[in-house]
């Protein structure tokens, strides 16, 4: 899959996302770009989540992320996100089962 082909589409305000991959009741792969400084309030997933840092950076209540690091949010955890100067792009795998 060639992602330069995958169009962003912007989800929230200043978030945007390119759906690589999704089954329904099952995996899901994604990328998503955070605008700088962007705040995104307390949410609940009702999934698994997995998120690769790709570029800058993000923090939630527990830590600061940046390129590299794994942020694992498991299914029925809430947390909020805010990205970081220089915005935040990740990869995001989720698991809906």
């Amino acid at each position: 899959m060639k992602t330069s082909d995958i169009k962003w589409i912007e989800i929230q305000k200043g978030v945007y996302e390119k759906k690589c991959f999704a089954h329904n009741g099952g995996l899901g792969i994604s990328i998503l770009k955070i605008k700088p400084n962007k705040k995104i309030p307390m949410h609940e997933h009702a999934d698994t989540r997995y998120n690769y840092i790709l570029k800058g950076s993000m923090s939630d209540q527990n830590q600061t992320y940046v390129k590299g690091d794994i942020v694992f949010n498991e299914k029925g955890t809430s947390h909020f996100l805010e990205s970081g100067i220089g915005g935040c792009e990740f990869l995001l795998i989720w698991n809906q089962s």
